[in-house]
């Protein structure tokens, strides 16, 4: 009767994603009770306790998660079980169904590495980039070898049929200058049913949008198709999985009315990928980009310079919206890189995309003339059989299972 007295008196809810899961599989979790108590969570896995940590519950709602590193499961169904306890008894039991899935020769490499660095099954809540063998020089990803620019890799990929002589040409840019154009390749008819969704959007006020905002909409590609459509691009796809040697997996999109004024920065610690160099961000222009609107600018070349991690500077993780420390420590790193490189302003015509480097130095500008819109899809894409995180915050990251190249 205690037992039950107990159990009634807690809240305790649990989630993981559905269907099949490459790389991190969270486990979100909150948990309430009606006055303070000690307690314990267990985790098992088909049967075998796996994890356990102390917690202190309360009125106030807890809301936490778990990570799986799910390279180190077998790929298949898994049933995860969570147990609060008091003393020892389990008062709460919760069953979740999970299906790692880490396929293919960067999931094995990442499986091999994580086993011989001690990586951990269960991450608590934090991401960190010290959790990885970055240094491991087999996982270099073949355009970030020293020989990269000798474009032996590319040659072998022509000469199979694998990549034609434009997608050739645009890899040794890539290269050489951490990114890649492909013009004209959104066409007129989508263009415009992407403008009216984003015309639509910014109607809606969707996410408090207010005309003029130099702020982002996020994941627009979960309400309007010509948005998705763009999001799952065959041809973004492909050469992506040239990048990778994999196929491309998109994590989110992000959509501008007006240019972001968002300082320089690499994208490495905030969409973060384990092996290195298995992320790319792709930019859409949906309109022709005019000067003084808040031009996208790049540093050719700069995905050469040396990728931040936090724990390499000594930052904590950030909280909140307090990014004093990131600024103290991370930007004057930025800062120096852009010295060393020239600095590109891009203004393409509506239909082009751009592809960087995850690692490429870029930022964007003032908005000079500010009734100047400068409409434009980001999203950005991790490797299959890659872990995504974001090394800035210590938060997993997402990745698409549904995508696949042509």
């Amino acid at each position: 009767m205690q037992q039950e007295l107990e159990a009634s008196a807690i809240s305790f809810e649990a989630s993981a994603a559905p269907g099949p899961q490459q790389g991190i599989i969270v486990i979100r979790m909150a948990v309430q009770a009606s006055e303070v108590q000690a307690a314990r969570l267990q985790l098992s896995i088909d049967g075998r306790a796996v994890f356990a940590k102390s917690l202190e519950l309360g009125p106030t709602a807890q809301e936490l998660w778990l990570g799986l590193h799910g390279h180190l499961l077998p790929d298949g169904p898994a049933v995860v079980r969570l147990a609060l306890l008091v003393g020892e008894r389990s008062v709460v039991e919760r069953r979740l169904d999970i299906h790692p899935r880490n396929q293919g020769e960067t999931a094995r490499l990442v499986r091999e590495s994580l086993v011989a660095n001690g990586a951990p099954l269960v991450l608590d809540g934090c991401c960190d980039s010290g959790l990885y063998d970055y240094a491991d020089p087999s996982l270099t990803a073949w355009f970030d070898k020293p020989d990269a620019e000798a474009f032996a890799h590319i040659a072998a990929l022509e000469a199979s049929g694998a990549a034609d002589a434009e997608q050739a040409e645009a890899l040794r840019h890539f290269v050489v200058h951490g990114y890649l154009e492909m013009p004209g390749l959104i066409g007129p008819e989508h263009l415009g049913r992407l403008n009216a969704a984003l015309d639509d959007a910014v109607a809606h006020k969707i996410e408090g949008y207010e005309w003029g905002d130099s702020r982002r909409i996020h994941n627009l590609h979960d309400r309007y198709p010509a948005i998705r459509e763009l999001w799952l691009h065959p041809q973004i796809l492909r050469i992506l999985e040239l990048i990778f040697g994999e196929r491309a997996k998109p994590c989110q999109t992000l959509t501008y009315v007006f240019g972001s004024e968002q300082q320089y920065h690499q994208d490495t610690v905030s969409l973060t990928p384990f092996p290195a160099g298995r992320m790319c961000g792709v930019w859409t222009a949906l309109e022709d980009v005019q000067p003084g609107s808040g031009e996208l600018v790049v540093f050719p070349g700069s995905h050469r310079g040396p990728r931040v991690y936090l724990r390499d500077v000594g930052l904590p993780k950030v909280r909140g919206d307090d990014w004093s420390g990131f600024a103290e420590k991370v930007v004057p790193i930025w800062t120096e890189i852009r010295a060393r490189h020239p600095r590109h302003v891009y203004r393409p015509s509506a239909g082009t995309v751009l592809i960087w480097h995850e690692n490429l130095l870029h930022a964007g500008s003032p908005r000079a003339d500010r009734e100047k819109s400068r409409r434009s899809i980001v999203s950005h894409y991790f490797g299959n059989g890659a872990i995504a995180y974001y090394d800035s915050t210590g938060q997993p990251g997402f990745i698409y299972e549904g995508a696949a190249s042509s």
